[in-house]
């Protein structure tokens, strides 16, 4: 009798345990949707968009007549010179310059044409107005020597300055410029055709990087995989000329084909057309020919107009795909004025002076966006 109540009330809290439908209580299903709450935010794209803008100059090229006028009784001064275009240089979220005469400083000498040296102060005096980089690759990179060299880029790393195209070593040159700029990666390469038939130093063939398509198209290949833009400065075509000579042209396209997104262009003295190269496969390629003098003592027709060249650069990511977009480029154009107004540079515009062969500031604007607008 008493083993027969004990089953049925065993049974009776058994049944009490299940639901109508047999299954566990409400309460402990929650866990689980919880956990699917968890899966769906975790399935969520993350989208973001960030444009910046990057700038370059073209040379800076301090011949005797001009340093002569920076000098100050304790060293040089070239910001009387450049402030009036500090708000042009310190606009860009990157900006480089073009620093044609080695800075070697007074160490070594100074000197002027045709061999160059000039006084450390112009680098340090960039960097106050906002240059992030010099370029170091051009036809007067070794005019002094492994010395001047060695001396300019001991000051660049005293200050703090990057800088790309000349070289301590081989160690130096293999060390990849790649520039993070709010999240948008640059890496940057820069290259000459010769250095006026002086011969690279031996034991220094690494001091400055000469043109070599094969050289340039392995190394772009290496950038190319590890950042969202390559950008490469080349020291190419003929001096005082207005449009870019055919070799200029196809070295832009095999840059292009390379995969290079920017090219500034440097040594004509003189400013340049901009145009955009489209490849078959869809890769473009925004082209500065040349930006021509920033500041310089040269008095030929053309040489004493130069400009900031800028262009936007978008990235948009979503999820782990990234584009990237390149539009916008321009090129404000600057003058340097004669020496009896103290070789100062202005923005064009803003200037009643017109240009040494008399053109205004439309018509230059009018000869670098021609390109683009055909």
């Amino acid at each position: 009798m008493n083993r027969l109540l004990l089953s049925k009330v065993m049974l009776l809290l058994l049944v009490a345990c299940q639901s109508e439908e047999g299954t566990l209580p409400e309460r402990e299903i929650k866990p689980l949707s919880v956990t699917e709450e968890k899966i769906e935010i975790s399935d969520k794209i993350t989208e973001s968009e960030v444009t910046v803008t990057i700038g370059a100059i073209g040379d800076v090229l301090l011949h005797g007549r001009v340093y002569n006028l920076a000098e100050t009784e304790s060293g040089y001064d070239f910001l009387p010179m450049l402030e009036n275009v500090k708000p042009l240089l310190e606009k860009p979220d990157f900006m480089m310059a073009n620093q044609e005469s080695m800075p070697g400083g007074i160490e070594i000498g100074l000197s002027t044409y045709p061999t160059f040296n000039s006084p450390k102060e112009i680098v340090s005096n960039l960097q106050e107005l906002g240059i992030d980089m010099v370029i170091g690759a051009n036809n007067h990179t070794i005019d002094r020597g492994v010395k001047a060299v060695e001396s300019a880029l001991d000051f660049y790393d005293e200050i703090g300055m990057e800088y790309v195209g000349v070289y301590r070593d081989s160690e130096d040159r293999n060390r990849e410029r790649i520039v993070d700029v709010n999240t948008v990666s640059l890496g940057i390469l820069s290259y000459t055709y010769g250095t006026n038939g002086i011969p690279l130093p031996e034991g220094h063939e690494d001091i400055v990087a000469l043109i070599d398509q094969e050289k340039i198209e392995k190394e772009v290949k290496q950038l190319r995989e590890k950042v969202d833009v390559v950008i490469v400065h080349m020291h190419w075509g003929a001096e005082y000329e207005r449009e870019p000579n055919e070799k200029q042209r196809q070295l832009a396209d095999k840059l292009s084909e390379a995969g290079v997104d920017i090219i500034f262009g440097h040594h004509p003295h003189v400013v340049q057309p901009i145009d955009v190269i489209k490849q078959e496969d869809g890769h473009e390629t925004t082209v500065f020919y040349s930006l021509g003098n920033f500041l310089s003592g040269q008095t030929f027709d053309y040489t004493d107009i130069g400009g900031v060249a800028t262009v936007e650069v978008t990235k948009k990511t979503k999820g782990e795909e990234v584009a990237i977009e390149i539009q916008s480029p321009y090129i404000e154009p600057t003058i340097v004025l004669p020496k009896e107004m103290g070789f100062r540079v202005y923005p064009f515009a803003e200037v009643e002076e017109k240009a040494l062969n008399g053109s205004s500031v439309e018509d230059i604007n009018r000869h670098v966006m021609k390109y683009l607008s055909e």
